[in-house]
């Protein structure tokens, strides 16, 4: 069997978590490491990655918000139609209740 620990696979979420705990203040940062299966050069590498991310995010800030999507013309003329003809059941059942408010008072 081999003695070294194997190293476990990470995902970035853990990744981030392992940077923010290693970043409190008076942090055992080596315990922490060794934890994981990591050593100092692999949090170096982390907290560049992190800090390469961040100025990426702060460079090019995109918009808030859902991004646009393309809709095919046959989707939007179908739902487009289905609107027109609701607006006019609508139209249709709101006459009717006027009529038999009309009729009860």
């Amino acid at each position: 069997m081999n003695s070294k620990k194997e190293r476990l696979k990470l995902t970035p979420e853990q990744l981030f978590d392992i940077y923010l705990e290693c970043n409190a203040p008076g942090a055992p940062v080596k315990p922490i490491l060794e934890r994981y299966g990591l050593r100092p050069w692999d949090l170096v590498a982390i907290r560049k990655k992190v800090k390469a991310a961040a100025m990426d995010a702060l460079a090019h800030p995109g918009k808030q918000g859902r991004k646009p999507q393309v809709i095919p013309v046959e989707q939007y003329q179908r739902v487009s139609k289905e609107l027109t003809e609701t607006k006019d059941a609508l139209a249709a059942v709101g006459h009717e209740l006027s009529l038999l408010k009309k009729r009860t008072s």
